[in-house]
């Protein structure tokens, strides 16, 4: 009987550190919001962030191309050239592929 009151007499000194403790750890980390769970959505957050940023600068970019071909003939005759090949009369156009070296290591890696 001793030991057992011993034990609740350092549990009544010492009652207002143990519901704190169990408070902090509880709020902390075993809970669903969490601090440690806070600081990892906010992680996510900051990349998807980041990430949007890239998107919205690449949209920038493409938006301006799209209106740069639009509104000018040479943007006309670059998208012609680079993308299907198009030539004006005085030109020769080569041609240059990979896509036998990709074949051929395609068929080693089987």
């Amino acid at each position: 009987m001793g030991r057992l009151n011993s034990i609740w007499d350092y549990i009544a000194r010492h009652k207002y550190l143990i519901t704190i403790t169990l408070g902090v750890l509880i709020i902390g980390v075993l809970d669903e919001n969490s601090v440690m769970r806070l600081v990892s959505l906010n992680i996510e957050i900051d990349e998807a962030n980041q990430t949007l940023e890239e998107y919205v600068e690449q949209y920038k970019s493409d938006s301006a191309k799209i209106h740069e071909y639009e509104t000018s003939v040479s943007g006309v005759r670059r998208i012609a050239r680079e993308k299907f090949f198009m030539k004006q009369d005085d030109e020769d156009v080569y041609v240059l592929s990979t896509d036998r070296e990709e074949e051929k290591e395609h068929e080693r890696v089987k």
